[in-house]
């Protein structure tokens, strides 16, 4: 069945798919990157979880010791192509509460490091904020992983190659929706 509803749920343009593999392959390796700059600097982390001054201290040291885990998995999630359209979605949210954290940072006038891709924390009275530059970047991250939720079939994934039509489907499993509309990777 060919609804308007499946055509706006699946790419059928090959642009389409270069332009989700791009999306997923930038943002894997960017949380790739950050996970694993932080990864071995537990100190640093948590330096950086208590320097925005939101989170109680009974959560500060799981949340700091558990980010870079996370987005670890995140970054080879996206690489490999497994799962795509949730960690995108997990991706957006994590984005989404970057950007308040950093927002909230600048509004009540703290002078710290966001900890993005360092060890973060509370800046000397004459270091600069980035603020403004770290909005924009998470915005655009942000709106790179909305979009790849949205549009999350591309090539090279492991969900393509899982989200093959097989024996045990039904014509009428189609009216959902398939990622097969007749490409070949």
């Amino acid at each position: 069945m060919n609804t308007i509803a499946h055509r706006l749920s699946t790419p059928t343009q090959p642009t389409s798919r270069v332009v989700s593999t791009v999306l997923r392959l930038v943002l894997g390796a960017v949380w790739l990157a950050a996970g694993l700059l932080k990864v071995n600097d537990p100190d640093g982390m948590l330096r950086s979880a208590r320097a925005f001054r939101i989170l109680p201290e009974a959560l500060v040291q799981p949340v700091a010791y558990a980010v870079p885990f996370l987005e670890i998995a995140l970054g080879l999630l996206l690489i490999v192509g497994l799962a795509v359209r949730v960690t995108a979605i997990v991706s957006a949210l994590m984005f989404a509460t970057y950007i308040a954290a950093i927002a909230s940072a600048a509004a009540r006038g703290l002078r710290i490091d966001c900890g993005c891709f360092s060890s973060g924390g509370d800046l000397t009275a004459d270091a600069p904020t980035h603020y403004t530059s770290e909005l924009i970047r998470d915005s655009l991250l942000l709106a790179a992983a909305a979009l790849l939720a949205w549009r999350p079939a591309g090539y090279l994934s492991a969900d393509r190659l899982l989200d093959r039509p097989g024996d045990h489907e039904s014509p009428a499993d189609d009216r959902f929706g398939s990622d097969t509309d007749g490409l070949e990777d």
